[in-house]
């Protein structure tokens, strides 16, 4: 059985927040950090049991020195905005409340690719075979409505050739108002 798939985009004052049910925090930050990215990056985490920011892994551009690396721990849990703890992060992911993982990206592309990657999660599970993620383009047209995405499995067609994905941008508890179409073949993304 596979789980619905929701994500929630908002803008934030250092960049934006992205809110997926179905990837880990591990998962995410695996999408987020690119291979030209590590060379220069240092990845720090942590885990605060006394909050609800949890578990969380950040990508910190440059190197980082103990004191500094203590400081944005400390920032990071007693900030409500967490991309605040220092201006070299890139990015931050946590679970929240250990139903869904936030990250916190700087760069808008950082937020689409997360949703693509979520959106070919599900529908890989969906087929049972591994298949590409959404070109951003697609994801932003479909998040650009209203910053939500909700996909239920009931409203997920499978066929011999495609796979007809619909998405409610009103909640989950609303009908499908788009679609997303997953040519199966050609390992590609249509919209409607």
């Amino acid at each position: 059985m596979v789980s619905p798939l929701r994500i929630e985009l908002s803008q934030t004052t250092e960049g934006w927040c992205v809110e997926i049910s179905s990837l880990s925090p591990c998962d995410a930050m695996m999408v987020l950090t690119r291979e030209d990215m590590l060379e220069n990056s240092t990845i720090l985490s942590g885990s605060q049991t006394n909050n609800s920011f949890g578990q969380w892994v950040a990508c910190v551009r440059g190197p980082v020195e103990l004191g500094d690396a203590n400081a944005i721990v400390h920032n990071v849990e007693d900030s409500d905005s967490p991309l605040k703890a220092d201006l070299r992060m890139h990015s931050i992911v946590h679970s929240k409340d250990g139903e869904s993982t936030q990250a916190h990206v700087r760069e808008y592309d950082d937020a689409l690719t997360l949703s693509a990657t979520a959106i070919a999660k599900y529908t890989s599970s969906i087929l049972g075979d591994t298949c590409s993620a959404p070109d951003l383009g697609l994801v932003d047209s479909v998040l650009d409505r209203t910053g939500l995405v909700s996909i239920r499995p009931i409203e997920t067609e499978i066929f011999s050739t495609f796979v007809d994905v619909g998405i409610s941008t009103n909640g989950p508890s609303s009908q499908a108002d788009s679609v997303l179409i997953y040519d199966i073949h050609s390992d590609s993304w249509h919209g409607e």
